[in-house]
């Protein structure tokens, strides 16, 4: 009889679409079971990304979901909503359900019975069944087969790429600011913008005259992109990981306060940390950056050897056996 795993997931402006894209790789490693999708009735864009596929997905109150949960009797629960309670964790295994979390900081994080925070090396609290750490980070299947980049000793291609909804229109004001420096340089510059971006079309207006600038909205291969680009500029989320996957500098700037946790974003790493934005403040620091970088071929470089540690091809098999592991034992109904 075939297993049931349910993803729970969130996916709004205010949280983007990283979690949307986790759930759906995931989904895909598991064509033996039965994947059912839900989210909350303030996850717009989830519920929008998800039909699009071929799953079940859906939509509760927040007051209501949890009591769906059970109904639809999955064996597994893979929440990928940021933080938990325990109260919560604990009434899914009340119901014999398994849970698995990701990126989970809260209360319900130490009772799921495994937890994977992978954008955080160092712990945050003790849990023996809270994984921690970048061994447990995986790329999207596009990346699988991606070319990562070759030193170059001239910049010709950068990227802008701030997630799936871009809160901030960091790409319109990015773009604006540092825009003379791509033409004075001959640069290329390319924005990718997800599905979530509403500024889409008065940045495809902005952008319509430069012959140096190329705008991709809700493409589902960015690592085509990251192949051709010499230097990043992006948000503190996974494109940070991918970028060093692909072997590419970036320059990151956090777009609220829980991406500014993400240390993994560090010159050790490859990457140029800005902070917090600061409108006004933040896109002076861009520019000044990458014209360093555009100019100062060793700096760039020893950026660059910096990313050629990272390989993330692997860990999806390592989190993929856990998560089967978990399935393949008997059910176990716990006491709160």
């Amino acid at each position: 009889m075939k297993k049931t795993i349910l993803f729970r997931v969130v996916g709004n402006d205010e949280v983007g679409m990283g979690h949307i894209y986790r759930t759906l790789s995931l989904a895909r490693e598991f064509p033996d079971c039965e994947v059912l999708f839900v989210a909350d009735n303030n996850s717009d864009l989830a519920f929008k990304q998800l039909s699009k596929h071929n799953y079940y997905v859906g939509t509760f109150s927040e007051l209501t979901i949890l009591k769906n949960i059970v109904i639809l009797q999955p064996d597994l629960v893979i929440n990928d909503v940021l933080d938990t309670t325990k109260q919560e964790i604990m009434f899914l295994k009340n119901n014999g359900i398994k849970v698995v979390n990701f990126e989970d900081l809260g209360c319900g994080a130490v009772y799921a019975d495994i937890t994977i925070n992978e954008l955080y090396d160092n712990p945050k609290f003790s849990g023996e069944n809270v994984l921690w750490g970048m061994d447990y980070f995986f790329v999207r299947d596009e990346f699988l087969k991606a070319k990562p980049c070759q030193f170059g000793s001239r910049v010709t291609d950068v990227l802008f790429a701030f997630g799936g909804t871009d809160q901030h229109d960091l790409s319109r004001k990015l773009y604006r600011s540092t825009a003379r420096l791509f033409r004075d340089y001959q640069i290329n510059l390319h924005i990718v913008t997800g599905p979530g971006y509403k500024n889409y079309r008065k940045l495809a207006d902005e952008v319509a005259a430069e012959n140096n600038v190329y705008l991709t909205h809700a493409t589902g291969v960015i690592s085509r992109v990251m192949e051709r680009v010499q230097l990043a500029v992006t948000s503190n989320g996974r494109a940070v990981y991918e970028l060093a996957h692909m072997n590419v500098p970036s320059i990151v700037v956090s777009q609220h306060d829980r991406e500014r946790t993400h240390m993994f974003a560090c010159k050790e790493n490859g990457v140029i940390p800005l902070g917090l934005y600061q409108e006004g403040v933040t896109e002076s620091m861009v520019v000044h950056q990458l014209d360093e970088l555009v100019n100062n071929t060793q700096r760039r470089s020893e950026l660059y050897k910096k990313t050629k540690n990272f390989s993330f091809s692997g860990n999806k098999k390592r989190v993929v056996s856990l998560i089967r592991d978990l399935l393949s034992r008997s059910s176990n109904k716990l006491d709160a």
